[in-house]
């Protein structure tokens, strides 16, 4: 009877198409990443259906709904996991995705007319970031930046901080090769750091870029959990300051979310559990498949940019190129299914193409793929040149890495 109804017939025809071009793609794409069967295994648990009232802080019988205690003793592991892995005192992961994540988190700490400092999307930040805060009537003044060293300019970072009493500072690098210094950065006493770290969560996690709320008091930590950390389309919110914590854990929910998708937060917590058993390993692995992908390419003669002989300290590739090229390029990427994303933008000098690794460094490669892979990514500039023959040699492996076997999760 259901495959007499039309638009499952249609579906299903979508997703076996889907499922074939899947297998064949090379997975470059910075934004994207495998989460494993053992982090699937919540969402197929009863925990989507169940609603939890108030906040990560306090639970109050009151109004509430009848078994939310279950639910509010999850919260205490997501906070117990973080703690671990971020050393923080307070995590939430009430927020839907990354850009559910900022914006409820702007609503709860925000208000019109405040002032607040933004990375442009130009030297890498994230393009939605201004629109939001322009919405939520902020006042929006551009983070400077040294686009020769691909980091912020910290001396002016604390000049317009200071001289334009700025409470409020949002770093969010969409693209980012060079994770901020945060010795570096001062910031005045009223300045709250807003760090979207999105991108670099998992390095985070896994000890291998330094973690801001070791460095920043007044700061907190947010972000979308499927990058480079490898978990379901979630928001995280993390911070060491009492205050913030306070304000943000009675107005997030109910406020602005009702519903807060729990079999995705279980799921996440899976994820946080893989972290603190192979995060380490996972984002070294990440790192060192990028660099060395980026020395290959430019040993072919890419623009790769170096920050003191050092391509990428993350996931992430820099490749610039004119438009002509970043065209081709990302033609041809389209044609032979690698995921990848093409740059408009200052940061590249104007056109370029950038690349992650954290994605191939799950998977589980019978050889060293790397060579290979900086092959493929060479055959994409031309149209002459035979992508499809060394996409064949590449075997792309159904098995992931820094993971635990879905037994494991068995009584």
């Amino acid at each position: 009877m259901l495959n007499k109804i039309e638009g499952y017939a249609a579906f299903k025809d979508i997703e076996d198409r889907f499922n074939i071009i899947k297998k064949k793609t090379l997975p470059l794409c910075a934004a994207e990443n495998l989460i494993s069967p053992f982090v699937k295994l919540p969402l197929n648990g009863d925990f989507q259906e169940r609603y939890i009232m108030n906040g990560v802080l306090d639970y109050e019988t009151d109004n509430n709904f009848i078994g939310s205690n279950f639910l509010f003793e999850i919260y205490g592991l997501i906070n117990k996991q973080c703690a671990k892995l971020f050393d923080c005192n307070y995590a939430d992961a009430r927020t839907l995705t990354g850009m559910n994540c900022i914006t409820s988190l702007l609503m709860s700490i925000t208000k019109a007319g405040d002032k607040i400092m933004v990375s442009d999307s130009e030297c890498g930040g994230h393009q939605s970031m201004k629109v939001v805060c322009k919405r939520l009537g902020l006042q929006i003044i551009d983070m400077p930046y040294d686009y020769n060293h691909f980091d912020m300019d910290y001396e002016n970072v604390y000049s317009v901080l200071k001289k334009d009493d700025i409470n409020f500072f949002l770093y969010a690098p969409s693209d980012i090769i060079n994770p901020p210094d945060f010795d570096k950065l001062k910031l005045p006493s009223n300045t709250v750091l807003l760090y979207d770290a999105s991108q670099t969560l998992g390095l985070i996690a896994g000890k291998q870029l330094d973690n801001p709320l070791n460095k920043i008091d007044n700061c907190i930590l947010f972000g979308g959990t499927h990058k480079t950390l490898p978990g379901p389309a979630n928001g995280l919110i993390m911070t060491k300051n009492n205050e913030w914590a306070k304000l943000i854990d009675k107005t997030i929910s109910p406020l602005y979310i009702r519903h807060t998708q729990m079999h995705q937060i279980v799921s996440l917590l899976y994820a946080l559990f893989e972290m603190e058993a192979f995060g380490e390993s996972y984002s070294k692995k990440t790192i060192d498949y990028a660099q060395r992908l980026s020395n290959e390419l430019r040993m072919k003669n890419f623009d790769i940019p170096s920050i003191n002989g050092v391509p990428t300290f993350t996931h992430q590739v820099f490749i610039r190129t004119n438009k002509i090229e970043m065209n081709d390029i990302y033609f041809n990427a389209f044609k032979y299914n690698v995921t990848l994303n093409k740059k408009n933008k200052q940061l590249f000098n104007n056109h370029g193409i950038r690349i992650g690794t954290q994605e191939i460094a799950r998977l589980n490669w019978d050889i060293d793929p790397i060579n290979l892979i900086a092959d493929i990514i060479d055959s994409l500039r031309s149209h002459t040149k035979d992508t499809e023959e060394l996409l064949k040699k590449l075997t792309i492996p159904n098995d992931i890495l820094f993971t635990f076997k879905k037994e494991e999760a068995s009584h």
